[in-house]
């Protein structure tokens, strides 16, 4: 097995990933790496012409994923940008939170240049599951279609 990456598990009617790294960062980048590409299968056709940072904070990791994948879609949504250049900087424990910050990049989706995936509805904390060993992170997790 890769020490990063991610793939797509049988689910009868949403989408179910499992996402892995050598780190809780990486492990985050890769699954949303796999949000982007349930919206647009070809990563390789985005230009990544446009920056954005991401800065979360939330009670536990996985509410910190939920809401760092609710991003996402939240940024789709509003102002139509896929992305295919995904780097979380640090995870890390605050006083009372958990804390992320990413930087993204992407372009606006055109339908005449990339190729129209699945509309993800929404992120479920259903079959959600952070796990961390030593030298590796393993994350499953399913989003509403």
């Amino acid at each position: 097995m890769k020490k990063f990456g991610y793939r797509f598990l049988d689910h009868t009617a949403d989408v179910s990933v499992e996402s892995w790294g050598t780190s809780l960062e990486e492990a985050f980048e890769q699954t949303a790496y796999s949000l982007m590409e349930t919206i647009t299968p070809n990563l390789k056709l985005i230009s990544p012409v446009n920056h954005k940072t991401i800065k979360i904070e939330a009670e536990d990791k996985e509410a910190l994923l939920f809401d760092f994948l609710s991003e996402f879609l939240y940024i789709f949504d509003v102002e139509q940008l896929v992305f295919n250049d995904i780097k979380v900087h640090k995870i890390e424990k605050g006083q009372k939170k958990f804390q992320l910050v990413a930087k993204i990049k992407g372009e606006m989706f055109d339908k005449k240049k990339h190729e129209i995936g699945c509309e993800v509805k929404a992120i479920t904390y259903s079959f959600m599951n952070i796990e961390e060993k030593k030298d590796q992170v393993k994350i499953n997790i399913v989003f509403d279609i």
